[in-house]
C-alpha cells in the first residue's frame, strides 16, 4: 500500500504545479489540504494589525519543527507587516518581566509593554517522511493563524500541505538503480524540509492582505 501511494504521488508530481488559493469563506465542498486555504475575517479590515508578535508554535513532540516554524512565520510576516517582533526577542521579553504568555493577563500585560497589539501562531498538524526503495516522499501541513491579543479573536487564518518527491518507476535494471540513487539522496537531503517550510510560509503570506 505504501508502495502504490509513493507511485501515485511520483505519476501525480508532473501534473502539479502552483497550488489552488481557496477563501473558505466562499468555498462550498470538500477543503483540499493541498489547496491553500485561507479567511479574512471582517476584524482585520476594522483593526489591521501594525505589529505582530510570533508566540511559539504547537508542534508536539517536535520542539525543533516548532522552533524553524516560528522564525520562517516571523520573516515572511515581515513582508506584510511594519512591525514583527521574532520569537527569540519575545522570549527575551518574557524572562525579563516574567510573563507566562499562556496566560491572558500576562498577554495584556505583554502588549502594553511592547505596544504590540497582535500575535500569531504556527500550528503542525502533519508531517511526513516516507521511503520505500526507489521511492521518497516528504509533506508538511502548517496552520497560521493571527490574533488581537485584547480579545483573542482571530483576524486571519490560513493552511497548507506541501510537499516533495523523488525517485522512478523502474523500467529496466539500470533505471531501478537510477531509481534507487535519487530517492536515497532525496531521503537523506537536509535542505528539504527547511524549503518546505519556506514554500508554506510564502504561499500563505500571499493570502495576507495588501496595505496592512
Amino acid at each position: 500500500m505504501r508502495i502504490l501511494s509513493l507511485m501515485l504521488v511520483l505519476c501525480l508530481g508532473a501534473c502539479v504545479t502552483a497550488p489552488s488559493y481557496q477563501n473558505v469563506q466562499k468555498t462550498e465542498g470538500e477543503i483540499n489540504a493541498r489547496d491553500v486555504n485561507y479567511k479574512v475575517t471582517g476584524l482585520f479590515y476594522r483593526d489591521p494589525p501594525d505589529c505582530v508578535s510570533v508566540f511559539p508554535s504547537l508542534a508536539k513532540d517536535r520542539p525543533a519543527m516548532g522552533q524553524a516554524l516560528s522564525v520562517a512565520f516571523a520573516r515572511h510576516l515581515g513582508e506584510k507587516v511594519d512591525r514583527v517582533i521574532f520569537p527569540r526577542k519575545r522570549k527575551t521579553i518574557e524572562h525579563e518581566n516574567g510573563y507566562d504568555l499562556t496566560e491572558k493577563q500576562d498577554r495584556l500585560r505583554y502588549s502594553l509593554k511592547t505596544q504590540c497589539r497582535f500575535y500569531a501562531r504556527a500550528q503542525l498538524y502533519d508531517l511526513g517522511d516516507e521511503y520505500v526503495g526507489v521511492f521518497a516522499e516528504k509533506h508538511l501541513g502548517v496552520r497560521l493563524d493571527l490574533y488581537r491579543i485584547e480579545d483573542d479573536q482571530p483576524i486571519w487564518q490560513a493552511a497548507h500541505t506541501v510537499w516533495r518527491a523523488d525517485g522512478g518507476v523502474p523500467s529496466s535494471p539500470l533505471g531501478l538503480i537510477g531509481g534507487m540513487a535519487s530517492a536515497a539522496m532525496f531521503k537523506t537531503d537536509q535542505e528539504i524540509m527547511p524549503s518546505l517550510i519556506d514554500d508554506a510560509m510564502r504561499r500563505m503570506i500571499r493570502t495576507l492582505p495588501p496595505g496592512i
